[in-house]
């Protein structure tokens, strides 16, 4: 990891990365079908063969695609809401080529896996036999894709009903999820034992995702939404400037790139409360995630030194926290 900042020395190991743990409260990335999806971009899809995870293979959305300009940060800013809507036809056309290339193909392979072990999968082992089904017909899921994606967005018209589909089919399971930022955000007791608060306001809070194998934050505001369609035009530009001095945080101190800033679309939610991720790019990482530190009493300090130096570039740019 680069560093371009004085303090702690950033955390190092050669262990791989634990992807069993990359799912989590904080990290709201995942599919809702019972057998995780193998086209799904979660965190796992930036590992690479050797265990390192390379954040830029995990980006959601690139600042600079629907980026206004930055303005007081070095982040341009972005447009989480149209960034958001873009993600969900995506995430359509992808559910739509999955159920059409993949999935009927899913049950065969997981039997037969199953047959070859001769006991039942666990939920890592089934994740992994679906992952190789859908890189076993990669080219024809792609040109599916393609096509649903073409499809879905032929028209303006068109692109608005796949987005009130979408939102039909999955307000009612995100309405369902857990909340499992009301609490610290309300400072009940207890609550923030577990998290890791770089910077707030009164209306926001920038946590650590403490499961994300390379160092993230998450930017979530402190009135209950779930939707960026929950939450005013002022609230989202106050998320999407946080998020952009967030970024820039993560450059001071470590030297990395703009990061990757994106709200995950409904089809992907595994956690109720609206929340944005930001993601710099350091390059091949093996690093346990930050939880396994925290847990270590002898890790725990250099962890929590570690991000208090992007706390206090936080301040810098945002002034203090309140």
């Amino acid at each position: 990891m680069r560093t371009t900042s004085p303090g702690p020395a950033p955390l190092k190991t050669t262990a791989p990365v634990d992807a069993a743990a990359q799912t989590s409260s904080s990290a709201a990335v995942s599919s809702s079908s019972p057998v995780p999806s193998a086209s799904t971009n979660a965190p796992a899809d930036g590992v690479d063969g050797s265990g390192a995870f390379h954040a830029g293979r995990d980006m959601r959305t690139r600042v600079g695609v629907n980026a206004v300009t930055a303005g007081s940060t070095i982040t341009a800013v972005p447009k989480l809401l149209e960034d958001w809507k873009a993600a969900l036809v995506e995430a359509a056309a992808e559910d739509l080529a999955e159920a059409e290339v993949i999935a009927p193909l899913v049950p065969q392979a997981l039997a037969a896996a199953e047959a070859a072990k001769g006991e039942p999968l666990t939920r890592g082992e089934a994740r992994e036999v679906s992952r190789d089904v859908g890189r076993s017909v990669r080219a024809e899921y792609n040109d599916a894709k393609d096509a649903h994606f073409k499809d879905l967005t032929k028209s303006p018209s068109t692109k608005q009903q796949t987005e009130r589909d979408v939102l039909l089919a999955q307000r009612p399971r995100v309405d369902q999820l857990r909340d499992v930022f009301s609490a610290a955000a309300q400072q009940q007791p207890g609550a923030r034992d577990n998290e890791i608060v770089l910077w707030e306001n009164k209306s926001a809070m920038v946590v650590v995702d403490t499961f994300a194998p390379s160092p993230k934050a998450l930017v979530v505001p402190k009135d209950p939404l779930q939707l960026p369609i929950d939450a005013s035009r002022a609230q989202l530009d106050e998320l999407a400037l946080i998020a952009a001095h967030v970024s820039d945080a993560f450059s001071r101190s470590l030297g990395s790139p703009p990061a990757g800033i994106w709200i995950n679309p409904p089809q992907h939610l595994t956690v109720k409360q609206l929340h944005v991720h930001v993601l710099p790019d350091l390059g091949p990482f093996t690093e346990k995630n930050p939880r396994v530190f925290l847990e270590d009493p002898q890790t725990r300090p250099q962890i929590l030194g570690f991000f208090a130096a992007i706390s206090k570039e936080l301040e810098n740019g945002l002034g203090p926290a309140s």
